[in-house]
């Protein structure tokens, strides 16, 4: 019998030391402890976990809760996910049955029921040939994009307004550089809303002439222009009661800005060359990669416009803000490329996570899942490493460490930060990122190497 592992999402104490003696009961099994939602499906993507627990400490993570179970529960090898909450809710329990959670506890735990969903929702694990190569358990490309999900002090209050206003009909203004994820936070919406089974359509306003922006979006009639041989509908007709996403907003010419403003605030439009108006029945979304209030301030915007559509607003951060989501995108999108490839791909070595978190990112997340594109296509393993990034990249890896003269980690008794930092990070390395041996193999407790981890900032990379 192989030995399969049960990851334990949760810091409460007493919470681990039930769920380890639960595990250490079955045979053939081990257990991984993270922090939250967002460590544990770090850990999912990288693939070779049996059974999650997940353990809802209160209201405040409900909402990362449920984004877990969701992608866990919707992927290619679905992970089976049991879910502990601290207090007796039926609504929260039903809401998490229908994401797909195979069952939902209340404390005090029945340690029985709890001893037999670990044993059933693990046997094909531990009973899997151990030469079969684990599997990474991720979504598809393009689902569930880590870098709107992560939370932390930069996202989570925008996707707690997000989830609070995708189901009304407000118009959206969308902000952010190139390649932060406007279009998918706009079709995320559109997924969130009522809307969701009615199209979702996008006109590129950067990337047509003004003529045809017009045609593009309004649609015209027979003999409106020259060439114009048949009726046309445009997008605003197609889309009907559906999302549709003026990107590159700030491109529009301003001739045209009159009429789409007429569109916005009376919810009405003519195609080209027609005297009917048509309703309006989707909702609008606008994205521009430039501040639209410095537009308006140099001439090239309608204030009027502006500000109807700046109803509710929502602005991305570029990359470089946010460098602690760098290895969890960068892990999701070497397992994705690894299936769509046919190659599953096992990780990201250290050295390569340092140099992609060192890089400024100008073009966000479109330019580090271009790279880890180009890694993975070029990997002669399935590891990804410094020599499979690109030359500029590669200049920000770290110099290497001379190895340890020993190969047991020395215990945590230097007095220097530099010591035990080496002492920590060796550790991890030698053990593929296991706390649980690392701890052991250091002489300190678990829970004691969660703090220093946290202490030196490495949470996102342990």
């Amino acid at each position: 019998m192989n030995t399969a592992t049960v990851l334990l999402s949760g810091g409460d104490t007493r919470l681990i030391d039930s769920v380890e003696g639960v595990v250490a009961s079955v045979a053939g099994l081990g257990l991984e402890i993270c922090s939250g939602p967002d460590e544990a499906w770090a850990r999912v993507a990288r693939g070779g976990i049996a059974l999650v627990i997940l353990h809802l400490a209160g209201a405040g993570e409900a909402l990362g809760a449920e984004a877990f179970v969701r992608r866990a529960c919707r992927t290619r090898r679905p992970t089976p996910v049991v879910a502990l909450h601290d207090a007796d809710d039926p609504s929260r329990h039903l809401a998490l049955f229908r994401l797909g959670v195979v069952d939902s506890l209340s404390r005090p735990l029945d340690l029985g029921r709890l001893g037999y969903l670990v044993d059933a929702h693990t046997v094909e694990a531990r009973l899997t040939r151990p030469d079969r190569p684990a599997e990474p358990v991720v979504a598809a490309l393009g689902e569930d994009d880590l870098f709107l999900y992560v939370r932390d002090t930069a996202m989570s209050p925008l996707m707690e307004q997000v989830h609070r206003v995708a189901p009304q009909a407000t118009t959206l203004l969308l902000g952010g550089e190139t390649g932060t994820g406007k279009t998918r936070l706009a079709r995320l919406i559109h997924e969130l809303s009522g809307r969701g089974a009615e199209p979702f359509l996008t006109v590129h306003c950067a990337a047509l002439s003004a003529s045809l922006i017009e045609s593009e979006m309004f649609g015209h009639v027979r003999g409106a222009f020259t060439g114009a041989d048949r009726d046309r509908a445009g997008k605003f007709a197609e889309v009907g009661a559906g999302t549709l996403l003026l990107d590159d907003i700030d491109a529009l010419p301003l001739s045209l800005q009159a009429k789409l403003l007429r569109a916005v605030e009376e919810r009405v439009f003519e195609p080209v060359g027609a005297n009917r108006t048509q309703p309006l029945r989707a909702r609008l979304i606008a994205a521009s990669n430039r501040p639209l209030d410095q537009e308006v301030a140099a001439g090239r915007f309608r204030a009027d416009l502006y500000y109807r559509l700046n109803v509710v607003g929502f602005h991305l951060p570029p990359l470089r803000e946010r460098r602690a989501v760098v290895p969890h995108i960068a892990r999701k999108f070497v397992a994705d490329y690894g299936i769509a490839t046919g190659r599953p791909m096992r990780g990201v070595t250290p050295a390569a996570l340092a140099a992609l978190g060192a890089h400024d990112w100008p073009g966000n997340v479109r330019e580090l899942r271009n790279v880890i594109e180009r890694a993975v296509a070029l990997c002669a393993g399935d590891v990804i490493d410094i020599r499979d990034l690109p030359d500029a990249l590669r200049s920000l890896a770290p110099e290497p460490r001379p190895a340890p003269a020993e190969p047991a980690a020395a215990p945590l008794t230097r007095s220097k930060e530099e010591a035990e930092l080496l002492c920590i990070t060796e550790a991890l390395e030698r053990h593929g990122n296991n706390r649980l041996r690392a701890a052991a193999a250091l002489g300190i407790s678990r829970m004691t190497l969660y703090k220093k981890l946290r202490k030196y900032g490495l949470m996102s990379t342990a």
